[in-house]
């Protein structure tokens, strides 16, 4: 149904169809009535219709990871164009924004309509705006392949066999709106190049305290403070396996429409050096994801695209979202201390391309 009955009982619908989507009322026909109609008018944020009411909102969130692709095409972290010279940077922007940008968002309607363009769309509820996106219908129609296999539990990793849901899935039944808030989505400061740059993220300390009780188990004593001997991060003790990808390609079909192919995508689980500390991730271990970018990855539409790509690690810090309260690692100091596999170590990068093995020197642990 296009317009549902309840519909008709929210604020939006004081607004005539015309006001927000165009076209021609009144007409003596369907073809008329839709006639220069736009069916995504909440597209282009500050050009669309949702500014009129929602001017600070709307440009805000116009400067968010959510609508631009600054993650891959900033300077200093980012994926993409931190790997390349500054001769291939501008060939490779509108490559970005034609390959990575039908992915981000397109609108606001994305979010509060229907279903993400990236998920096909679709009217949520017969046109009433949601206030708040709804984890299964809007989440997870973006970061499916990886954020939602993590989070309600779906993949099994070669290694360690089938994996349960995320503990705030599974026990406290949270939606991805009770960490990732109203003002982090939209965002409240200035543009950032790096999503883990955003000023206010969701931290595990904001539920977490370091209170008596935390500190009374012993593992958090021996690695969860500041004054520990070795700072670990949250997620080293209590993600479970979380999906990695790997060379990712990128070109045009025969219809000249884009797509993208990954090589490879797997569970697994590795501990790494943390190759940028800064007082937001101080700890000196981190888990690390590989991410799907290689030195060819651009080779279709750039020669030699990524010719710095030995300079920024594949395997990045990462957050997953597969978090348990016990885990293969922290069943005993042994499950850890004596156990390689959980390191990315020489042996896994031994495995990679020679350039990609020089681009993890920073997170590789040597002992």
């Amino acid at each position: 149904m296009l317009v549902s009955d309840e519909f008709f009982d929210t604020q939006h619908a004081r607004f005539r169809c015309v006001e927000c989507h165009g076209g021609v009322e009144p007409a003596t026909s369907r073809r008329e009535a839709h006639s220069d109609m736009d069916p995504v008018p909440s597209a282009g944020y500050e050009d669309s219709v949702c500014y009129a009411c929602h001017a600070a909102t709307v440009s805000r969130f116009a400067r968010t990871l959510h609508a631009e692709t600054r993650g891959l095409s900033g300077d200093t972290e980012a994926i993409v164009l931190g790997r390349a010279g500054a001769e291939n940077r501008s060939a490779l922007v509108p490559v970005l924004d034609r390959q990575c940008g039908q992915c981000h968002v397109s609108g606001c309607g994305d979010c509060h309509v229907s279903r993400p363009r990236q998920a096909e769309g679709g009217l949520i509820d017969g046109h009433v705006f949601q206030r708040s996106p709804s984890t299964t219908l809007n989440c997870v129609g973006c970061h499916g392949s990886r954020v939602e296999r993590e989070f309600i539990g779906r993949g099994e990793d070669v290694d360690r066999g089938e994996r349960k849901p995320d503990v705030h899935r599974l026990q406290a039944e949270k939606e991805c709106v009770d960490c990732h808030t109203r003002e982090w989505i939209h965002g409240d400061g200035p543009p950032y190049d790096a999503r883990y740059d955003n000023p206010e993220p969701p931290r595990c300390v904001n539920c977490h305290e370091a209170s008596d009780q935390f500190m009374a188990v012993e593992y958090h004593r021996e690695h969860a403070h500041p004054l520990a001997e070795v700072w670990l991060q949250c997620q080293v003790c209590h993600a479970q396996p979380y999906n990695n990808c790997a060379n990712c390609h990128v070109a045009d079909d025969d219809g000249g429409l884009p797509y993208y192919v990954n090589e490879r995508s797997y569970f697994g689980f590795n501990i790494g050096r943390n190759a940028a500390r800064s007082a937001e991730r101080p700890w000196d271990y981190v888990v690390v994801r590989r991410v799907p970018v290689f030195s060819e990855t651009f080779e279709y539409y750039v020669e030699d695209a990524l010719d710095r790509f030995e300079v920024l690690p594949t395997y990045k810090y990462a957050t997953p979202h597969s978090i348990a309260r016990r885990t293969g690692q922290n069943a005993s100091c042994e499950a850890c201390h004596e156990d390689d596999t959980v390191f990315l170590t020489r042996e896994d990068l031994n495995e990679l391309p020679i350039e990609e093995q020089r681009a993890n020197e920073a997170v590789v642990v040597d002992r």
